[in-house]
């Protein structure tokens, strides 16, 4: 661990989305930024994070494509893929927590993932509720969240 201060962070993204790769770079002064960033151009660290993601994306379409559904992690609900059952289940009812008398709208991503997602939070002008699209995050075309008031 150093003793130093890092007074200079930059980070760079992709895109705008959570599921964009992040370079972040610290640096104790603007000199020292500056090479740094060279360096890492220089090494293909920045063409190589792109690829990373493109071929990681490509990992998880391919999946969808080929029948998987997402795995669901216990601790945070979200993971990879597992291979499909052979026979095709039920759409899974109404996600615990939503509003009693409320069932779960679909989305064209219904059929491959189950319907619409019940969550809520707390954010800065309150607390917030939506139905959220079933896909995996970064899905092309997802749909937008369904907020409820």
């Amino acid at each position: 661990m150093s003793d130093t201060r890092d007074d200079f962070v930059i980070s760079f993204k992709a895109h705008g989305g959570y599921d964009s790769p992040l370079i972040a770079v610290k640096a104790a002064s603007a000199v020292e930024m500056y090479d740094k960033i060279r360096s890492l151009e220089a090494a293909g660290v920045v063409a190589e994070a792109g690829n990373f993601y493109q071929s990681f994306a490509a990992q998880f379409t391919l999946g969808a494509a080929l029948g998987a559904t997402p795995a669901q992690h216990p601790a945070t609900q979200q993971g990879g893929y597992t291979q499909s059952a052979s026979t095709p289940a039920a759409p899974p009812a109404a996600p615990a927590g939503a509003p009693p008398g409320m069932e779960a709208p679909t989305c064209p991503h219904s059929p491959q993932y189950g319907p619409k997602k019940w969550k809520t939070g707390q954010g800065k002008r309150g607390l917030w509720q939506a139905w959220m699209c079933p896909a995996p995050q970064g899905t092309p075309g997802q749909c937008p969240p369904q907020w409820v008031n």
